[in-house]
């Protein structure tokens, strides 16, 4: 993947709104209806020809699938590994911050999506069925692109520590086999995205939502360990893949919350930062990590390093305004330099099916607005070009 050569490139964390009727027959997966998998295919290689054609129109620089087949960034492993059930009652999940708002439950978690989300628990061995889902993605990314070389494109993946934080363990006898069994089931997926010629996302929530999200009947106690682990494990899983072609995504949690409990991306950065990905996907436009800008000034991004730097926050109804997205560039390329900054949005605007932090026509705004800053921001950090 490209630096910022001469100008701030943009793109987006990957998950994008989908079509209507397309959202309706994932929600029949979710709900383990029947479905026809032929008019399913169909839809989804017809969803990410447009959503394509739309991420090209406003103007965004390297760009996704919009992930238009998966039910969700994270638990679309019900879909391609085996080892998985959704019991009746869901994986059991408590956010420490809604804990302290709890009146703000109804809001925060509304919409239609909520209704069909499932988490699953893990209650056998993990594996992979097969390549077919992953192919099947891949084809219909290329046909969409075009003649457009796949190296300005990228496909998001979870991490193993993700697999391991979110999924509650009821078969492997540690924590530590669990993430290892996620990354041995997941690495055939990591590669084939990378041999297709994309880049590839690797999705970490975990690496900061695991310090205020606990899992009752989960096996995660030690947050740092948990982080720890999950990086070594993954660098090892991706040994063999150009650091240049992965980016590794950290988020505090895409929901409405207050998110006061969240971990300081000063206490977690040590560990982000081993990571052998090139670019380290962090937020910084939200209200509770604005600031974090700054912490570049003490911790030194490594020479081999780029930062993909959210500006545009995907959980409000404000669109930015271009200046205040230039303004949140400038700041970070000030601090790491022009070249190592990509702008982006904190976190992705359909991280799970139907489940929509603002409505999709403001997301498609806030991508312009995207767009426009990195546009005012590169005309005055390369003034002579």
């Amino acid at each position: 993947m490209r630096l910022s050569s001469d100008r701030i490139l943009t793109t987006h964390a990957g998950s994008l709104p989908r079509p209507a009727e397309l959202e309706r027959l994932l929600f029949d997966v979710l709900d383990e209806k029947p479905v026809d998998e032929a008019e399913l295919q169909t839809l989804t290689r017809q969803a990410i020809a447009e959503v394509v054609a739309r991420q090209r129109q406003v103007g965004l620089d390297v760009i996704s699938d919009g992930e238009m087949g998966k039910v969700g960034f994270s638990n679309y492993v019900i879909q391609r590994l085996d080892g998985f059930e959704i019991p009746p009652e869901g994986a059991q999940i408590a956010p420490g911050d809604m804990l302290d708002a709890p009146d703000a439950f109804p809001s925060v978690f509304a919409g239609e999506g909520q209704q069909h989300l499932r988490m699953p628990v893990l209650s056998g061995p993990l594996q992979a069925r097969g390549s077919h889902a992953v192919e099947a993605e891949l084809d219909a990314f290329r046909s969409a692109l075009g003649s457009t070389d796949p190296d300005d494109a990228f496909v998001p993946a979870v991490t193993p520590g993700q697999v391991a934080f979110n999924f509650p363990n009821r078969y492997y006898g540690s924590h530590r086999e669990y993430v290892e069994a996620a990354a041995a089931a997941l690495k055939p997926e990591y590669e084939a995205i990378v041999a297709a010629g994309f880049n590839l996302q690797l999705d970490s929530p975990d690496a900061a939502m695991a310090f205020h999200f606990v899992y009752p009947e989960g096996d995660l106690h030690d947050p740092r360990e948990h982080l720890a682990t999950g990086i070594e494990v993954l660098n090892d899983a991706i040994a063999g893949i150009p650091a240049e072609k992965l980016r590794y995504h950290v988020c505090w949690g895409n929901y409405r919350g207050p998110h006061h409990k969240d971990v300081p991306l000063r206490d977690i950065a040590d560990l982000v930062l081993r990571t052998k990905a090139a670019f380290v996907y962090v937020e910084g436009a939200n209200p509770r990590h604005e600031h974090e800008w700054e912490l570049w000034k003490e911790i030194r991004l490594p020479d081999d390093k780029a930062l993909i730097v959210g500006v545009i926050d995907p959980k409000t109804n404000h669109v930015e305004h271009p200046e205040v997205v230039a303004q949140r560039i400038e700041r970070y390329a000030s601090v790491v330099g022009r070249e190592r900054v990509l702008a982006a949005p904190d976190c992705g605007f359909a991280t799970f099916v139907g489940a929509h932090p603002c409505p999709p026509s403001i997301a498609w705004l806030k991508l312009r607005a995207l767009v426009e800053g990195a546009q005012l921001a590169s005309e005055r950090l390369w003034p002579s070009r």
